[in-house]
């Protein structure tokens, strides 16, 4: 399908009458990454200032309801409405006829029952962290599932689910772009309690001490109180929250659209430092060796020292970085929207190798001793060795794949928007098992005690063993 053309002079007539970023996208049929294109081009050609671009209300401040749809084949968000994705062309009432019909999950009640973190399940004390831990290295310390035998239980809400749930002792918290996080009791599947927010939640949540932190497309990043779902925290940006965030020492740090990495302090809700890039950051933030690390969609990986919030370095690529990156030993791992997996020096952003895939890749990396593990919107995973980047194997789904591999037991288990879960063997890339759902599977899977926690564009959670 050929790309949106935008007169630049009418672009700049609205914004210079102070039209908002919404009507803006609604008017020339837009996204938002495709919004932020739009401003990059005109500041390039000197048409607009960025000074004049940041002076503009932000999109937090209008009083408007932020609606999403996303393609249900290639997961491509808009804030308007379509008929055929403008990313990978197909028909969505076609698509959408083909699939399966979910139907309706276990809802519940509401229990006020304490929740336990998982010990040793995330960035240490007990803390849960998405892709695990600080590091984001998507493996966990568990048995995994090498034989499928039966759905355990499946929760019905009332939106997609694209973030990653994570586990706890004793319940499932995750959100849904119905706009409400959820918790849920992890045997039975009965509602515990949840808490509505302003938009819809993509950001996978941490869970940090007797809190459980995630962003929403309000533009706040939320901290709820484990065992009841009390607001205890609420920070305000001038974006969507898109970014799951990073909670390290009564400090949590996560990306916004409007552009920065935001360090906070939890318990006085006050900002540290933000950190501006030539972007909005959708990427989840790791941290390591005195540093935190993000892409943004201006190309960039920044390295950003945690205590001050200034630079340390960046590396540039030819698309955009949207993705978590992972921290191995000395060496941080990413991909970005020019095909590209890159292996960066964690000291100086040097760049040491990078392997080149058939489409972009919107998947974030695993990491497990000697292996790199990650999706591409070309339909495959792939596994490359962490220290050439020579490809050990490949193997191909039938649909793109965004959702992040997760790693446990000598198997990697992923989502593609085929609709499928995949089980394959971690050495020879050999599939093992597949689970279908009734929606294309963005999220990443998470992984308990024999038992494989997912969400589904269907709209609903599975737990499967």
């Amino acid at each position: 399908m050929a790309k949106v053309k935008v007169d630049a002079k009418s672009a700049l007539e609205d914004i210079h009458a102070g039209m908002s970023d919404i009507a803006l996208m609604d008017k020339y049929k837009l996204s938002a990454m495709g919004l932020q294109s739009l401003f990059a081009k005109l500041v390039d050609a000197g048409l607009v200032s960025r000074a004049e671009l940041d002076k503009r209300v932000p999109l937090s401040q209008k009083s408007v309801d932020i609606a999403i749809y996303r393609c249900p084949a290639c997961g491509m968000p808009q804030f308007t409405e379509f008929d055929e994705c403008p990313q990978c062309g197909v028909i969505v009432s076609k698509f959408m006829k083909r699939q399966a019909e979910g139907s309706a999950g276990v809802g519940g009640g509401s229990s006020r029952e304490q929740v336990r973190p998982i010990a040793g399940g995330g960035g240490g004390r007990g803390d849960v962290m998405f892709r695990v831990n600080l590091h984001r290295t998507g493996s966990y310390k568990t048995t995994g599932v090498t034989k499928l035998t039966q759905l355990k239980w499946k929760f019905k809400t009332g939106g997609w689910v694209s973030s990653t749930p994570a586990v706890t002792q004793d319940a499932i918290l995750f959100g849904s772009l119905d706009g409400t996080f959820y918790s849920v009791d992890k045997e039975t599947a009965k509602e515990r309690w949840n808490f509505k927010t302003g938009s819809s939640i993509y950001s996978s949540c941490a869970i940090a001490g007797s809190e459980v932190f995630f962003g929403s497309l309000d533009a706040a990043v939320y901290g709820l109180d484990l065992q009841s779902g009390e607001p205890k925290f609420k920070f305000v940006t001038a974006g969507p929250v898109y970014s799951s965030p990073a909670v390290a020492e009564g400090k949590i740090y996560f990306g916004s659209l409007d552009g920065n990495l935001h360090a906070v302090d939890v318990a006085r809700q006050a900002q540290l430092w933000k950190f501006k890039t030539g972007g909005p950051v959708y990427s989840a933030p790791a941290i390591g060796g005195g540093f935190v690390y993000f892409g943004s969609l201006d190309g960039n990986l920044y390295a950003v020292e945690i205590s001050s919030g200034k630079a340390a370095w960046k590396l540039k690529t030819a698309g955009p970085v949207s993705t978590a990156p992972v921290i191995g030993k000395d060496v941080v791992y990413f991909g970005s929207g020019d095909r590209c997996l890159y292996a960066a020096d964690g000291n100086t952003g040097q760049e040491r190798w990078h392997f080149k895939a058939g489409d972009k890749i919107s998947s974030s990396p695993a990491i497990e001793r000697d292996g790199i593990y990650f999706g591409s919107a070309d339909r495959n995973v792939y596994a490359v060795d962490v220290k050439t980047g020579l490809v050990r194997w490949v193997f191909e789904t039938e649909g793109a794949v965004y959702s992040s591999p997760t790693l446990a037991g000598g198997m990697v288990y992923f989502g593609s928007a085929d609709c499928a879960l995949y089980a394959l063997d971690l050495t020879t890339g050999q599939e093992v098992w597949r689970f279908k759902t009734g929606g294309p599977v963005y999220s990443s899977p998470a992984i308990a005690d024999g038992v494989i926690y997912l969400g589904s564009d269907d709209g609903h959670v599975y737990a499967i063993r």
